[in-house]
């Protein structure tokens, strides 16, 4: 009897065998109306709530190559997971026509990638939350497109060879990780520009803009960390590799599934058994609060007993139900590194990796003096607080090594004894706390210099925005400043926050200047100060007319005292002279 059951066992493992792979070959799909192909790789022996990795090939290439080059089927027959392959249709880019490439000016191929999600999880119920994509030459273009369009529906991507080409933007709807391999004797996609384009995604993606960089057989490697959500961004340099997915002793699609599944769709990275932990903000303000949640994946028939958090090597608290959230508060400036451990029913213990989480100085005004409102910002007078609360700079480099050197912000003298801010670079920005004096509207003036086409940057008052993106013009040099003009909403008088963003690279910003839309009697542009002074009165002219002493609020009945006209007038001592409006 046994031995019949053993024979039916085989014979039944083999039928299955046969039929998984009779499902591996070129397949079809209804998209959009059209009937689009792909190949489908499916491992003998699938499991259920297997990723699945979707790979594209280049421009007038096909499938085929793309896997042979790839040899992404080898990977998962090891790892257990779909592979597919999709063909690519007929179409025009940047002047070109091709005969099979990617759609990226619209959603066509978009909703093709997203249909193949949602057909392998029909037939061979894939994990959706953890589907990877990654792309060759105008595929990695396409890889970076998925990214602005589906980053919810894709857990990490992975371009061969191909640049962002949708006019340098990183926006995506959630942090994502990105490991891009590139070779460094690529003539068709140039290698030289990769490292900024890496460096712009970091940014965005809010990781430590101090890279880890590593050497190793034939490559390089640089690394950005402690990105919102775990994310990382990962640039793989081929020495001597030329445009081609793989090859020089690199197995690029090796080192993307090693990046690959540490991901899912969630925020922090995914622990296939274990325990991971998230860290919500990174950087705060004291006093500060860090939120840290343990995520868990244990195997079947073990449950967590307890999860412990520490703070450095002191236990905080230990919980036992969920959820795994606990709140760290008032934590004072400085660095502090948190990390949490699990154990089981059966008492076994999981380590989770070590998060650091930053507390800097409360954002204040410059010198503690906001900017007053009808006045004029000045640009290298951005508030204090540091990186991450009073500005982002690209790096902690000072280019200009003249004003306020010691925070990183590059500020360029253009004349003596006059600043602005200078080698400014794609998502960094500036803040400034304003005083308004007035409820009003405010009319802006920008000033700001070029010496190369296509910088802009945008304007916002408590993260509002007060502009659309100005695009700047070439002004023949980085001294000569054009004004670029707008009007704010109302404004109530108080406190308000003013943010310079750049758009992109280099552009040079003076000041902005504000004015109240409507007239407003009284002392413009100054501060009431209690104590009484002894001022000089002078008309617009220069004349001298006499003298009042008073405190500032008292000026206008001082005047009014003097008999003079309605009209402007300039008061002054010696340590100010303002222009104070008198009306009848």
């Amino acid at each position: 009897m046994k031995k019949i059951f053993l024979t039916i066992l085989v014979i039944l493992v083999s039928i299955f065998s046969v039929s998984a792979a009779k499902q591996n070959g070129l397949k079809s799909i209804n998209t959009g109306g059209k009937n689009r192909q792909y190949f489908l790789y499916v491992p003998d022996c699938l499991t259920d709530n297997r990723p699945l990795i979707i790979s594209c090939h280049g421009m007038n290439q096909d499938y085929n190559y793309q896997k042979q080059q790839t040899q992404w089927p080898s990977l998962a027959d090891t790892a257990n997971f779909v592979v597919v392959y999709p063909v690519g249709i007929s179409g025009t880019a940047w002047g070109m026509g091709f005969d099979t490439g990617w759609d990226l000016d619209g959603m066509s191929d978009v909703n093709f990638m997203l249909d193949i999600i949602s057909e392998m999880k029909k037939e061979y119920n894939i994990d959706e939350t953890r589907v990877y994509l990654s792309g060759f030459s105008l595929g990695g273009a396409f890889t970076y497109y998925m990214i602005n369009k589906a980053a919810d529906k894709i857990a990490a991507f992975g371009p061969i060879s191909g640049y962002n080409l949708m006019g340098g933007s990183t926006t995506s709807s959630r942090p994502v990780p990105i490991c891009h391999v590139h070779g460094t004797a690529d003539n068709t996609m140039p290698y030289s520009g990769i490292k900024d384009n890496m460096k712009k995604y970091a940014q965005a993606m809010k990781c430590n803009m101090s890279p880890e960089e590593t050497t190793g057989n034939g490559y390089s490697k640089i690394h950005y960390k402690d990105g919102d959500c775990e994310t990382e961004v990962i640039l793989y340099s081929v020495n001597g590799r030329d445009h081609e997915p793989s090859n020089n002793g690199f197995h690029t699609s090796n080192a993307l599934w090693a990046f690959f599944k540490q991901y899912s769709n969630g925020c922090g990275k995914y622990s296939a058994t274990g325990i991971s932990l998230s860290l919500s903000p990174n950087v705060g303000e004291a006093p500060a609060t860090a939120t840290l949640t343990a995520k868990v994946t244990l195997p079947a028939g073990t449950d967590v007993k307890s999860i412990a958090f520490y703070q450095g090597d002191e236990l905080i608290e230990t919980l036992n139900h969920e959820p795994y959230e606990l709140n760290v508060e008032n934590l004072e400036i400085g660095k502090y590194e948190f990390s949490a451990v699990l154990t089981d029913s059966k008492g076994k213990n999981y380590n989770s990796a070590k998060k650091t989480f930053e507390v800097k100085a409360p954002q204040a005004p410059y010198k503690g003096e906001a900017h007053e409102l009808p006045g004029v910002v000045e640009m290298e007078l951005y508030d204090e607080g540091g990186e991450g609360m009073a500005f982002h700079d690209s790096d902690e480099q000072d280019e200009g090594k003249t004003f306020r050197t010691e925070d990183g912000v590059d500020i360029e003298e253009f004349e003596t004894g006059k600043y602005a801010l200078g080698w400014t670079k794609t998502g960094e920005w500036v803040e400034y706390t304003l005083d308004v004096k007035y409820t009003d509207s405010y009319t802006w003036t920008a000033y700001a210099a070029s010496g190369s086409d296509g910088s802009s940057f945008k304007l916002y008052i408590d993260e509002k925005e007060i502009s659309e993106s100005i695009k700047v013009k070439n002004s023949g040099d980085w001294k000569t400043f054009v004004e670029y003009e707008g009007k704010t909403g109302e404004l109530e008088a108080g406190k308000h926050i003013l943010k310079l963003e750049i758009l992109a690279d280099y552009v040079n910003i003076d000041k902005v200047e504000f004015k109240a839309v409507n007239e407003h009697v009284g002392v413009e542009n100054v501060s009431a100060e209690l104590s009484e002074m002894t001022y000089d009165v002078l008309s617009m002219q220069g004349v001298w007319i006499g003298k009042v002493t008073c405190t500032e609020v008292e000026l206008d009945s001082a005047l009014n005292q003097l008999g003079l006209a309605a009209g402007a007038y300039i008061v002054r001592n010696s340590e100010k002279a303002k222009i104070v409006v008198l009306k009848k």
